[in-house]
């Protein structure tokens, strides 16, 4: 007696779904790939702007998303001076997010022409304005620390400042502190500086609220006294007096 064979029926509805699980999975790695950047939206730049950084990353609305080099676009970028750090992120929606983070403009160097950076490089751009201006030469182990020093300066701090010129504190021939500066304030006001309290000119604000004229003030020299400290504050009232007596005395 022979044995037959059952013959296994094709499941058509198992095989549909398979094709169109197939067919999806081609159009959605089609998708991906041809998906064209819709939209470029770029944080964090306030020295350059969205243009200059479209234009340096060499990307254009239309190009495949996902066809682009996120490693290049940084590349790219990255050979600007002003900028320090790039972060991109590419979305199934067609944008792409460009995240920069700028190093800070300090001040402008009038010797050579150039503003000065966080980073320590020097750049030419006359679109950056309203920095302090650093009207002398500084040698250069202090010029760096002096950068640093900036750095670490409040924006709206910084935006006080007029002038910065290198003044050493010397007597009789004798350096009692080379790296002293003084600072032109834009409210009318002098303040004397040094790299080792460089910080105590972020309580600028605070300290000239409590002052009832123009003057002198000595943040190169605060001295703590009990709770509170002592900041050495000159008005220029009294210096012409003390001007208008020698010359008194000359006569």
């Amino acid at each position: 007696m022979k044995k037959t064979k059952a013959k296994k029926k094709l499941n058509k509805k198992a095989l549909l779904v398979i094709i169109l699980s197939l067919y999806l999975i081609i159009m959605i790695i089609y998708y991906v790939f041809t998906l064209p950047i819709k939209r470029i939206v770029i944080n964090g730049n306030n020295l350059i702007t969205d243009s200059e950084i479209i234009k340096l990353a060499n990307i254009e609305n239309g190009e495949s998303i996902f066809k682009i080099s996120t490693t290049k676009i940084k590349k790219n970028l990255l050979k600007n001076a002003i900028i320090e750090e790039v972060d991109i992120k590419k979305s199934l929606t067609g944008a792409i997010r460009i995240n920069i983070t700028e190093a800070k403009a300090l001040f402008y160097n009038y010797l050579n022409k150039t503003i000065v950076l966080s980073n320590k490089e020097e750049i030419e751009d006359e679109t950056i304005i309203g920095l302090p201006t650093l009207i002398n030469y500084v040698q250069s182990d202090l010029y760096e620390k002096l950068i640093e020093k900036m750095a670490q300066v409040d924006d709206d701090i910084v935006s006080y400042i007029s002038e910065i010129e290198y003044s050493p504190d010397i007597k009789d021939d004798i350096t009692i502190n080379d790296s002293r500066f003084i600072l032109k304030m834009n409210d009318g006001n002098y303040v004397y500086i040094d790299l080792v309290n460089f910080e105590n000119l972020n309580r600028y604000k605070v300290i000239y609220s409590n002052l009832d004229a123009k003057g002198i003030i000595h943040l190169d020299s605060v001295y703590s006294s009990g709770a509170q400290d002592t900041i050495v504050f000159t008005p220029f009232s009294a210096l012409d007096k003390e001007v208008g007596d020698e010359n008194e005395l000359s006569q």
